[in-house]
């Protein structure tokens, strides 16, 4: 049976994860009947890359009332999720909604009572769950190869591309993002939720903006585009060029948003070095961290239990030459590549084929569970993710598919850091969520 999509929010997230493989995967399973930005040049341009014959809409519920829609795929800036959430799911329609599902806990709250007065679906996209990797992880807590789980170790490392990129783009306020803890971390924290099988309870947190300070480049304009400075910048971006041309700098007119704003401006309220603490029922502990400014990008997780120590290791991206400071030059696939950073030498060049689960024994000992890199989105996360979202009756046995309690729990996390960086004290998932919506969380 063919299901009616329609999307709102049509910026490159939109495309290249949805639009474009929808049409291409599965025309078997689903027809895009409309689109809707508040920028209709952006809005036709994806129109335009998709075939020119699917409605464009800058007014949302025209495009509810307009086209058959089943569903509402929900893409647009983090701040403004609940409001296309809960006006699609007063209007009838399910929800897929891209992480975070919201950023903050009075939004979070509005979208589970609207779930729960209208019984309608929400899917939050959680694609790294689905990776093989971060699965086998899964599959060996599952199986309780570590005993009785005591504490979690989680490291998060975004380089000079990924990482610059947040403070460059509509990220870089927390009105609209939430700042990293929660418009990045909540991939990570819902992992973590997923691995343990359990909601957080407490947190604790610090965090501080130590790289992309306004000092660091004196004279520094506000965009790369009309920068004095832009020729002896390592963060330098030509927006006319590239990727970005067509969607964001020629439809600029239309509402005023610069791709290439600067990472060092003065404007930027979001943290690039974070630490946080959570306690998990049986207080469990976890310890994470997030640095947005390092030359490689990857992450590292342990799992202390009863029974010994999970280690798992997967490194995303390595600048691979001994020199490279201009950002154009960092982000050429040939040059940012998945190599081993930990033991990499100028100029290495070769890509990790598979990656290594560690299990130490408590008495002494490891045993060695080796998974093959997956290619495609996320370690082969996107296309499982999709698979489970369009195709019916998909098999789920780990519960990858994530709903609005999950969705719920992992952007709380970030929250609840986010306030208790600003107030100095333990923030517990319970006051966010609030009676009496506290219940409502499924």
């Amino acid at each position: 049976m063919v299901k009616n999509y329609c999307i709102v929010g049509t910026g490159h997230r939109a495309m290249d994860m949805f639009a474009k493989d929808m049409m291409e995967t599965y025309p078997h399973y689903v027809r895009i009947t409309g689109l809707c930005d508040i920028n209709v040049g952006r809005a036709e341009w994806m129109q335009k890359e998709l075939g020119g014959d699917i409605p464009v809409f800058t007014d949302f519920d025209e495009m509810l009332k307009a086209v058959p829609c089943d569903v509402v795929i929900v893409t647009t800036r983090d701040s403004v999720h609940d409001v296309y959430m809960n006006k699609a799911m007063k209007a009838g329609k399910d929800v897929i909604t891209e992480k975070p599902m919201t950023i903050n806990d009075e939004k979070c709250r509005s979208i589970l009572t609207t779930q729960q007065e209208t019984g309608r679906d929400v899917k939050v996209t959680f694609n790294y769950r689905y990776a093989p990797y971060k699965t086998k992880i899964k599959e060996l807590l599952s199986e309780g190869i570590i005993g009785e789980v005591h504490s979690v170790e989680f490291r998060w490392f975004l380089d000079t591309v990924h990482g610059a990129d947040y403070f460059r783009r509509w990220h870089r306020k927390k009105e609209n993002s939430g700042g990293l803890l929660v418009h990045k971390s909540t991939h990570h924290f819902d992992l973590i939720n997923w691995w343990l099988d359990l909601d957080p309870q407490e947190v604790l947190a610090m965090g501080a903006r130590k790289y992309y300070v306004s000092d660091r480049k004196p004279g520094h304009g506000e965009r790369c585009l009309t920068c004095a400075i832009k020729n002896d910048c390592e963060f330098g971006l030509d927006i006319t060029k590239g990727k970005h041309r067509d969607p964001y700098f020629e439809n600029e007119q239309y509402d005023g948003y610069y791709r290439d704003q600067c990472v060092f401006s003065d404007e930027i309220d979001i943290e690039d070095t974070l630490s946080v603490l959570v306690r998990y029922p049986n207080d469990i502990q976890l310890t994470y961290g997030l640095t947005a400014a390092t030359s490689f990008e990857g992450w590292q997780v342990a799992f202390n239990g009863s029974k010994g120590r999970l280690e798992a290791f997967e490194p995303e991206y390595f600048v691979t030459e001994e020199e490279m400071v201009q950002f154009g030059e960092r982000d050429n696939p040939s040059v940012r590549r998945r190599v081993d950073w930990r033991n990499a030498k100028a100029g290495d060049k070769e890509e990790v084929k598979s990656y290594q689960i560690r299990f130490y024994p408590l008495f002494g000992g490891v045993e060695t569970f080796d998974v093959q890199h997956v290619e495609g989105g996320h370690g082969g996360g996107d296309r499982r993710l999709k698979d489970h979202l369009f195709i019916p009756g998909s098999p789920d046995p780990l519960g990858h598919a994530a709903g609005s309690r999950a969705g719920a729990m992992s952007i709380l996390v970030g929250v609840a850091a986010n306030k208790s960086i600003e107030e100095r004290r333990i923030v517990t998932i319970e006051e966010l969520l609030a009676k009496p919506t506290r219940s409502l969380v499924k």
